[in-house]
This record gives structure tokens, sequence and C-alpha cells, in this order.
């Protein structure tokens, strides 16, 4: 009894109470409520290999018949809204139920029949010639259980490859086939065989179908790399031989002779002629007059076909397309010039085709005139974004205004020009007022072109397509405790050296911060020295490089991973410079008049000093239309040194938001154990390292609506030794104490263009408070003021 009353006084006993009761509810809902009589719903697949080496994921998927999707790995919650619906389906309400929701799956022996079959053949395509599978099911309660067994036995092995018809082994071939084979002394046979290091089939894997149809992919871009612009894969099979060998396969990578001798004919470009202003719905109006009112120039041996004007300077368009004339045909060529026109973002029709050149009477040689149609996209665009803000029960919102100009020049540059506003409100216990506001404009030009003064990169500019980014930024910032400026010039490339990596260098990237109007309680609420001077007027001068790798697409869902890495460097050019030239140091002096240290200034103003490095890794499973599981890690560092021992406020590093650690407000976090009795009306919090891990499971509800469930650990450390706030140095006997941790759930709203997110996040581990009260469920009553409420745009990572 004394039990039952210390929950039942406790902020715990309502939250136990309406858990028990949802669980109870969710059990007590029948699943099988539409199932006919005589027929079972199928509530479980289970597919069991005795080999652990096959992916049970790609075993699964050639199953045919799968139960209800699932969230949280046990509630079927779309079956559920199904079966809220009424008997009565033309019914709005019952309509709409049904439409959302997912009717039951009925267990049909046909489809089990057809799995065990697929299986089969899945497990032969992986070399598992002589596995066995078989099935069980269990009907019980109107449902059934499906499980199918598999005993895989001993997989064959590649134990030779042959490439050529003189390495085979006597009477590998018979009379017939050796007849239908290119010979050795073809130059089509002879690319094959030198190519041998860099094919799929590795000796001693797996005889796998999958890998033999890669390598018939890979064999036909070689050859079209080589001028074969009519070879076809097709030409391309393998013949196999496993006679007595123990489980093991010799293979024979055969090209057959094709009928059509222009088949094996290489192929040089005869013209290329580019149509500037395609308009394909003109075109089948009436061909004629839209033919009729084309103009052609040609500039470097190319045809340029326009109407009235050449909106794009030929060059610019000539820069981006790797077909020439009287080259050879190349495969890789054509695929590098669709990807660089539409790197360009001037066009939103790009199509390359090919037609053969009839009058040709080269035996030897064919030849193919070049067609590239390109429809280009308007040049200006304007948008509006507006976006609400709750960090922590501080209510705002911001507002961006979008200008683009993508040919501002005639040289395809890319000019965006953006106006931003923000504004917050800022809650204590005195008042409520508009008291944070933030005004920014910033420009950007990107330039088709590498601009290197002094220096020659042809074959850089070739293999890469940079571009060229200049920038300026202006932003001021009023808050209730000081208002600050940023002025912001860089100028930088950007360019990929893959489908998936992405490069960004900014050579040159100057910060002016002037901080004024710092406020008596902010002051006093920094009195740490370190962290004052974070909030001194300065100039931060940075070379910066990023690398991005994304192999996520866009258009078909699946895993995918994402890896940032970014470095920089800030202040050593300007003091060699000032080395250099012999300047004298100035002087600095803390409150008390002594002397702190010296420093060199820029145009007066004290310059910033550092190294600064953090890589970012995500990894987003997919584990089917319903559910995805996305993890995060971020590993962040920055040494402050010389002129300005500190990092600047804006470099430094900070915790908690919408993007962060959730369960707390934005710079709420940190750093380490480090706890203010008088914290700021408006938090600061920042530090020189930084550390967060994040899970999140997001699922589909129904309409627009989807759910996550969050786990956020992490937090921020001090490394300079100038910072004496208590707890807040990065020390490896204690960091891991200090990790925070928080959970909560999210809901979002997916509205195909833009993505709305509500996230809840409530603290599990507090490093702020006493070593023995941090597990803050097991030593605080669940309050609802205990919940952090973030408002976002996007997903969080």
């Amino acid at each position: 009894m004394k039990s039952y009353e210390k929950y039942k006084s406790s902020y715990n006993f309502p939250i136990l109470f309406f858990l028990a009761s949802l669980l109870f509810g969710l059990g007590a809902c029948s699943t099988t409520k539409y199932v006919g009589e005589g027929k079972y719903l199928l509530n479980k697949v289970v597919v069991h290999s005795d080999d652990k080496s096959i992916a049970t994921g790609e075993l699964k998927r050639n199953v045919k018949q799968t139960p209800n999707l699932k969230i949280l790995g046990i509630w079927k919650f779309h079956l559920g809204l199904y079966n809220l619906s009424g008997k009565d389906k033309e019914k709005g309400f019952n309509k709409w139920l049904r439409r959302i929701g997912e009717e039951p799956i009925i267990y049909e022996d046909f489809q089990t029949k057809r799995s065990l079959r697929q299986l089969e053949i899945y497990l032969q395509k992986k070399g598992y010639f002589n596995a066995e599978v078989r099935d069980s099911v269990s009907l019980k309660r109107k449902k059934a259980k499906v499980y199918y067994f598999i005993k895989s036995k001993e997989p064959y092995r590649y134990r030779n490859v042959y490439r050529g018809i003189n390495e085979l082994p006597y009477n590998f071939l018979s009379p017939f086939q050796e007849k239908g084979e290119m010979s050795d002394s073809t130059q089509i046979r002879q690319y094959i065989v030198s190519d041998g290091s860099n094919s799929d089939i590795q000796l001693g894997d797996k005889v796998d179908s999958d890998v033999l149809n890669k390598e018939r992919i890979r064999i036909s871009k070689l050859l079209k790399n080589q001028g074969y612009f009519n070879f076809s894969r097709e030409y391309i099979h393998f013949i196999m031989d496993s006679t007595k060998k123990d489980n093991q396969m010799d293979v024979f990578v055969g090209i057959k002779t094709p009928i059509d001798s222009n088949s094996i004919k290489k192929c040089r470009i005869n013209k290329v002629s580019i149509f500037t202003g395609y308009d394909p719905k003109s075109l089948m109006i009436d061909d004629q007059e839209y033919l009729r009112d084309l103009d052609t120039i040609q500039h470097e041996g190319v045809n340029f076909i326009y109407k009235e004007k050449i909106k794009i300077k030929p060059s610019v368009i000539l820069s981006s397309i790797l077909i020439r004339k009287d080259q050879l045909y190349s495969l890789k060529s054509v695929e590098q010039t669709y990807s660089r026109l539409q790197s360009l973002s001037q066009f939103k029709f790009v199509n390359v085709k090919f037609e053969e050149d009839l009058d040709s009477n080269n035996e030897e040689l064919g030849r193919l005139n070049c067609i590239i149609q390109l429809t280009p996209l308007d040049r200006q665009s304007y948008s509006v974004e507006f976006e609400g803000t709750n960090s922590s029960g501080n209510i705002g919102f911001a507002g961006n205004l979008n200008y683009q100009h993508k040919n501002l020049f005639g040289g395809a540059e890319i000019f965006d020009l953006q106006f931003s506003t923000a504004k917050e409100t800022l809650k204590s216990n005195e008042q409520t007022d508009f008291s944070s506001s933030e005004y920014g404009i910033e420009s950007k030009v990107s330039i088709p072109k590498f601009l290197l003064p002094l220096f020659s990169a042809e074959k850089f500019i070739k293999s890469y397509n940079p571009k060229t980014v200049f920038s300026l930024s202006y932003n001021f910032q009023e808050r209730p405790d000081y208002t600050r400026t940023i002025a912001d010039a860089s100028f930088g490339y950007v360019w990929k050296s893959s489908k998936y990596i992405s490069h960004t260098l900014n050579l040159v990237e100057l910060n002016f911060v002037d901080v004024k109007n710092l406020s008596a309680d902010f002051l006093s609420s920094i009195n740490n020295l370190y962290i004052k001077n974070s909030f001194t007027d300065h100039v931060v001068a940075t070379s910066r490089y990023s690398l991005t790798y994304n192999d996520q697409n866009i258009n078909r869902p699946g895993d995918y991973n994402y890896l940032r890495f970014n470095f920089e460097t800030a202040g050593n050019s300007f003091n060699g410079l000032n080395k250099l030239i012999g300047r004298n140091k100035k002087t600095d002096f803390n409150d008390d008049g002594e002397v702190e240290g010296t420093y060199y200034d820029f145009l007066g103003i004290r310059f910033a000093q550092y190294l600064k490095g953090d890589i970012e890794y995500r990894f987003s499973h997919h584990i089917n239309k319903a559910n995805t599981m996305v993890y995060r890690v971020f590993m962040g560092a920055g040494l402050p040194y010389g002129n300005l021992e500190v990092l600047p406020f804006e470099k430094s590093y900070f915790s908690g938001g919408a993007n962060g650690i959730r369960a707390w407000q934005v710079r709420s976090l940190g750093p380490g154990s480090y706890f203010s009795d008088d914290p700021a009306i408006y938090p600061n919090n920042s530090a020189d390292l930084k550390f967060e891990a994040n899970l999140e499971y997001r699922f589909k509800l129904f309409w627009v609506l989807e759910g996550a469930l969050f786990l956020d650990a992490g937090n921020i450390w001090a490394i300079s030794k100038k910072d004496d706030r208590d707890g807040a140095d990065f020390k490896f006997n204690r960091f891991y104490k200090e990790i925070a941790l928080g959970t909560g759930y999210g809901t979002r709203i997916d509205l195909n263009f833009i993505l709305f997110r509500i996230d809840l996040g409530l603290k599990l581990h507090d490093p702020s408070l006493e070593s023995g009260q941090r597990w803050i469920i097991t030593h605080r009553p669940f309050k609802l003021s205990q919940l952090t409420f973030n408002i976002g745009i996007g997903y969080p990572f």
C-alpha cells in the first residue's frame, strides 16, 4: 500500500498510468477485424539461413508476400487505422480511414510456393546451386506465421577466369562455340584481355550472376570509351564449367561476333551542332516554321543554332562540352558533358544524341554527327520564405526574400541576393518583449570558370570543372545583452572530383566583427575573461577547405552515407605580414588595469588566430517504406593561439537547439559540467571542442504526418587553459561523465516542397547537476515544464 501511495503522489504516476492504458488499448485492438471466415492474417514471416554470410534483408526481398507494415517494430499502426473504419466503406470517414490505412494482408498458400521458388532462384544466382529451401506454416487464431528454412550447402567459387581463346584448356569450347567467338587477334578481344586487372570477377569469390552482369556493363563501357558506338553488351556472354571441380567454376568471358560489322567499327565525330534555345513544343506544333526562324554561327568548329540571340556565350557552353570534331566517340565524354551542362544550372532540358553519317564510305571508321539540344531555364526568379521558431518558449519568426539571376553577364554567372530578417521574444520573469532582432543581406556570384591569378591549371579545369565564387554579406544583430555587426567577404572555388564527392576551397574569407552595447548584467554573467575576449571587436581572416561525400539518391529510397570534413586556419597571413614589416605590438589590459598580453591589429582592429577542424558522418538506413533509422556523429575542435587566444564567438561551438541536443535550448548546454548560478536571459554558452551523437527513428503515420523518436548525446568543452569556468575544461578522466543525454518525440508535416518539424525533448542526463543527481529520470518527478519545445524546417540531419 505504501508503494502505491508513493507513486500515486508523484508526478510519475499519471504518466505510468497513461502508458499502461495505451499498451492495454493496443493489445485490445483486434488486428483480424476484417479477416474473413476461413482466412488468416499474415502475421509474421521469418527467413532462417544456416549461412550467416547471406544477408537476411536480401533474402526477404525475394519473399512475395510480407505482413502489414509495423512501426516501433511491433505496432501495425496502418492496419489499425484501416480497422477503425466501419463496414460501410462508401461512407466518407470510413473511406478516408481505409485510404490512409493499410488493408490486412491475407495469407495465400500460392504466394508461399512462389516465394519458395524465388528464394531457390536467388540462391542459385549467388552461387548456392545445391541449396535446399523448405517452408513451414503455422495457422492459429486467424493468424498465419510463415517460416522459410535454408540449408545453403557449399557455394561454388571462381577457380579460373579466361579472357583469351588461346588461354582455354583443351575442349573447353566446342567447334561451334569457338566459331562464333571473336578471335584473339581482334582489337576488342585485346582490350578485354589487357584490362583484366580491373575486372569485377575475383578468384575465390562466390559465383554471382549480379557480379557477372556488372562485369558485362563494365566491359561494354570500356569498349564504348574506345570508340565502339554501336557495340552492345548483348554480345558479351559467359561460358561456365564446373565439371569435376569440387564446387569450383571456370569462367570464360566470351565475345560473340556480331552479324552487323558496324557493331565492331570505331566511330569518330564528324560534326557537332548545338541548339542553344531548343523548344520541343514549338517543334511539334510546326517544325518547318520553327526551323525556318533559326540562325547558325560557327565557333571553334562547332555549329551554334539559335533563335534571335545566343543568350550564353558560346565559349562558356563549349567549356562544358567534351565532344569535339574528329575525336573518337567516348561514352565517358558524353556522360561528363551531360554532368557539366547540368551543373551550369542554365537548362531545364539537356539531350545529347548521335546520328550516323550515311555519306561516309570509310570501311574502317564510322562517322557520327553529334546534336546537343539545350532548353534554357528562366533567367530570373524570386522567392519568399517564412518560418516560425520556438526555443524553449522563446517564440519568433524569420523571413527571407531571395532573388536569383542565372546569367548575369551572359557567361552563365549565377547571382544570388538574399535579404533576411528575424525576431524573437525572450522570456524573463519580469516581461516578455520582442527583444532580439536580426537583419542581413548577402550576395553571391558563381562563375563557371577557374579564376586563379598567375597560375595555369588546364588539367585540373578539364578534370574537375571548377567554379569560382565571390560573396559579400552584412548582418546586424540586436540582442538583450549586446548588438553586433558582422561584415563578410570571401573568394574561393567549388568543384566535384567524382559523382559523390564535392570540394569547397575558400582562399580568402574576411570577417569584420563589431560588438557594442554590452549590458552590465551580461558582463557580470560572463565575468570570465576568456569569454569576455570572445565578445571584443575583431577581424577573422581565414582560409577554409571542405570535403563532402554524399551518395544519396533522392529519386530512389535506400541507404545512404553522408560525410563532411572542414578545416580552416585564421590569422597566420596577418601575423606574418606584421612581423615582416616590423610593426610593434599593442598592449592588452584586463579590468584591473594589469597587462594581460600584447597583440597586432589590422586597420586598428585585433585579428583572431586559430586552427579549427570538424567532421560529421550520417548514415540513413531505409528499413522499408514506412520506417527509417538515421545515425549521426559530429566531432569538432578549435585551437586558438597567438594574437587572440580565444575562439571568436561566431567561430566557437555550441550545443542544444532544434539541430543538436534537443532536450536543451540552443546555446544553453555546457561547457562540460559548468553551471551558472545567474544564467543570462539569452543563453550564450560556447567553447572550443564539441562532440555530438544522434539516433533518430522515423516512421510514416498517415497523410502528410510522420513521427520520430530520438536519442541525442553530447556536450561542448573548453581547451584553452585561460577559460577558468568551473568544470568547463576537457579532461580524459571525466569527460564521459559530462555527456548530456536527451530523448524525445517529434512530429513532421511533409508537404513535399517543405517539411515542418516539431520536437519535444526531455533531459535524461544533465552534466550541470551534482554528480549523484545527474540522472534526471531517477532523481526528479516528471513535469511538463521539463519538456523542451523546438520548431524547425526540414529534418535535423
